[in-house]
């Protein structure tokens, strides 16, 4: 069946394959632009998709509006590789990409992405607080492979840049209301004017509200939404070019879904059994689970502004962004699905602070080529507290009933207190980022350029952290209740290019660059042996690729490229000395990423038109060594997580007139990826399968009224699969997953002018 199933993709995929890099300005909005039309600013600067010699991904406004799409979470159901995981912890606002095989999920404050999301230029590091729902959003570009040369903030495994609108000098508006599965309301709407000279504003507004799809019998359901958002533009166009964006988000909901998926007892269950109360009994749906209030909370606040000063000085330009964001979350998860017993949870409150400078000089070089200069200076102010709940008053109770110590075996004993795993975690971490880049391109004859780019990066990180057992009130570090940590990395990635243009619809390019990571400090040591750092992670990526127009019938683009991973940062789950489950980052010596990707576009006729996209990877561990109950064992032979080997997706879109005034659009979107697992481990219980979710539509729209009438369902088959979890069967007996929502239907009123 998987090969029959790939053969049927893989031909499609070459008929027409696409969506995004050759993409289509998506026919559900007009009757298609081909992607010779698409703008896009992945080298910092305007100009076609299809001459930009990088693997990217691009899809705009009409395009997301067409599919009914939420959020950026979703462009993995168009670009190939690419992989997002929700928000672990209960926590739904949550970014975490994955392309290529080359990401991060962890949402503590001592890992940063690996895959940088920027939003309008501006890094973002905790994206638990990015506003990416709201109307107003001009496109979205995926960038694959090492960023550094053009972005201020250096990542190792890609980019996604979100890009806004910005007001200009005619009037706009538009806005939609949806009302969907699960009584969820959406209002959404944006309007641009001008003002009194060549000033503009712009406004996006947000609310949305919904009962959620994971039942709970003693309360509010999980993944409920209670969110309001709002964002202000103030634009004034000239030879001094200023832009000021300000946007803000206040959520208020129930924890993401989440599903205790197996259970097996062991020593600490039999122990809450037998002296709290019975734990734990696994629920016979996915869709229905309990928790306790407490826990059970996803609340974010944030407020992000930036300044972005353009200045055309003849020849040159001079732009600089400043950027603040500043973003406050709770949230929190309860593992053993009961509101009465508190045997397995945790409860964040995370709060950051970031402040970012980023000056760039463009010059043009004759006509011929460009070149861009940059400087950029970070600092992010982080704190983490978070209480960690395991059988809940077990130490007492322990103490109570004369079990102190408890003999485990004839001659050997545990302490109550080693037992006493409600603790009290304080994190912080102060991190400061200085960079130099510099990046041109320059066309040696009419067809040949070349591109050279290079980046010097220096970070440091400043740790602390103190973890106390509640109910003893004794460090969980014997004797150390605080410590400190602080250590400096740099890193100097260069990068080279060269395309060739055969003639004006026909580039072929190859790349060479390199991409770092800085190292970090393990938020979550359990005993003294774990306090230390892990190492910076490197990766030299080689691609090559062509870009194929064909008129206005087609676009046609292949990237075939190889990953050389060096420490590559992993994030696993294991045991200590203890029996306590320890999740850490350490570093694999060595792993190889390779694959193709294949995009396009096909027009069928003047109103059917297919898109589609492959990607094809194959990764592997060359060497790692993981310790695993305190003994150093060769792992190599497990799969990357989140890296299936194919992922392909197809769009169907038939757009006619029903009447004189009556246009219809009509599609079906299907997304398919191989089986995966989605933790470090690979855990049998956690692996994704092979799966395909179809979503479908119909549009209706009035001519020249600016109204239409959307009608979706997404997912329609109802396939629910794995998106991530973490197995802790060998300590605390359970086996919990996060799972992709059901189908859901949803109707949607718009006006656009």
């Amino acid at each position: 069946m998987r090969n029959h199933l790939l053969s049927i993709v893989s031909l499609t995929a070459l008929a027409a394959p696409g969506a995004a890099l050759a993409q289509i300005n998506d026919p559900g909005a007009s009757q298609g632009a081909l992607s010779s039309d698409i703008v896009v600013t992945a080298r910092r600067r305007e100009e076609r998709l299809q001459d930009v010699p990088i693997a990217v991904t691009a899809v705009d406004s009409a395009a997301l509006d067409s599919r009914g799409l939420d959020n950026v979470t979703q462009i993995g159901q168009i670009a190939p590789n690419i992989q997002f995981t929700p928000g672990q912890g209960g926590n739904s606002g949550g970014i975490a990409p994955f392309i290529r095989g080359v990401g991060e999920n962890d949402f503590i404050i001592t890992s940063d992405p690996a895959v940088g999301v920027y939003m309008d230029g501006v890094y973002v590091a905790r994206t638990f607080g990015a506003t990416t729902e709201l109307l107003g959003i001009d496109r979205i570009e995926v960038l694959r492979g090492p960023q550094g040369t053009l972005f201020g903030k250096n990542t190792v495994g890609g980019a996604i840049n979100i890009v806004s609108a910005i007001p200009g000098q005619q009037q706009r508006i538009e806005a939609d209301l949806r009302y969907g599965s699960f009584n969820t309301v959406r209002g959404r709407v944006y309007a641009e004017m001008p003002l009194s000279g060549d000033w503009s504003l712009g406004f996006a507004a947000l609310g949305e509200f919904g009962e959620g799809w994971q039942k709970v019998p003693s309360g509010d359901n999980l993944g409920n939404r209670n969110v309001i958002a709002g964002k202000v533009a103030l634009h004034k166009s000239g030879p001094l070019d200023i832009l000021l964006m300000v946007d803000g988000l206040h959520r208020r909901q129930n924890s993401a879904p989440h599903s205790m998926i197996a259970f097996t007892p062991t020593l600490l269950s039999f122990l809450q059994s037998t002296l709290i109360a019975p734990c734990c009994t696994v629920p016979g749906d996915i869709d229905r689970t309990d928790t306790t209030p407490s826990l059970s909370k996803d609340n974010t606040d944030a407020i992000n502004a930036a300044l972005t000063l353009t200045a055309d000085l003849g020849g040159m330009t001079l732009k600089s962004i400043t950027a603040y964001r500043y973003v406050d979350a709770l949230f929190g998860r309860d593992g053993d699905a009961s509101s009465q017993v508190n045997y397995a949870g945790d409860i964040h409150d995370e709060n950051a602070q970031q402040v970012s400078q980023e000056l760039q000089l463009q010059m043009d070089l004759g006509g011929r080529g460009s070149l861009l200069l940059g400087a950029f200076a970070y600092q992010e102010i982080a704190r983490d507290n978070t209480r960690l709940v395991v059988a809940d008053g077990l130490y007492p109770a322990m103490v109570a009933a004369g079990l102190d110590p408890l003999e485990v075996a004839p001659g050997i004993f545990i302490p109550a207190v080693a037992l006493d795993l409600n603790i009290d975690f304080r994190n912080r971490q102060k991190t400061r980022n200085l960079a130099l880049f510099a990046n041109g391109n320059y066309e040696l004859t009419d067809q040949l350029s070349v591109e050279l780019g290079a980046r010097y990066t220096w970070e440091r990180k400043n740790f602390s952290q103190s973890a106390m057992r509640i109910y003893s009130g004794q460090p969980l570090l014997a004797g150390t209740p605080y410590y400190e940590q602080a250590k400096s990395w740099d890193a100097f990635t260069p990068r080279a290019s060269l395309s060739y243009k055969f003639k004006p619809d026909l580039m072929a390019y190859a790349s060479y660059s390199r991409g770092f990571r800085s190292g970090g400090f393990n938020g979550r040591p359990t005993s003294l042996e774990e306090i230390g750092s892990y190492d910076p992670e490197y990766l030299t990526s080689y691609e090559a690729g062509l870009k194929m127009g064909f008129g206005r019938v087609a676009t046609i683009n292949l990237a075939v490229f190889r990953n050389e991973y060096r420490d590559q940062q992993i994030l696993i789950s294991t045991l200590s000395t203890s029996g306590l489950i320890v999740v850490r980052n350490e570093n694999a010596g060595r792993s190889r990423i390779q694959g193709i990707e294949l995009e396009g576009a096909f027009r069928v006729s003047p109103n059917f038109t297919f898109t589609g996209a492959l990607g094809l990877l194959d990764a592997k561990y060359k060497d790692y060594v993981s310790v695993i109950n305190n003994v150093p064992t060769d792992v190599s032979d497990r799969k990357l997580k989140q890296a299936p080997d194919i992922t392909a997706n197809g769009s169907a879109v038939y757009q006619t007139p029903l009447t004189d005034r009556l246009e219809g659009i009509f599609r079906v979107d299907v997304a398919y990826k191989s089986g995966v697992f989605v933790d470090t481990e690979n855990t049998p219980l956690l692996r994704q399968p092979d799966h395909a979710i179809v979503n479908a539509s119909a549009e209706f729209r009035l001519a020249d009224s600016g109204f239409s009438l959307r009608a979706g369902v997404d997912n329609l088959t109802d396939k629910r699969i794995i998106t991530a979890g973490y197995d802790a069967s060998t300590s605390f007996g359970f086996t919990e997953a996060y799972y992709n929502p059901p189908r859901r239907y949803s109707v949607t009123l718009a006006y656009r002018h």
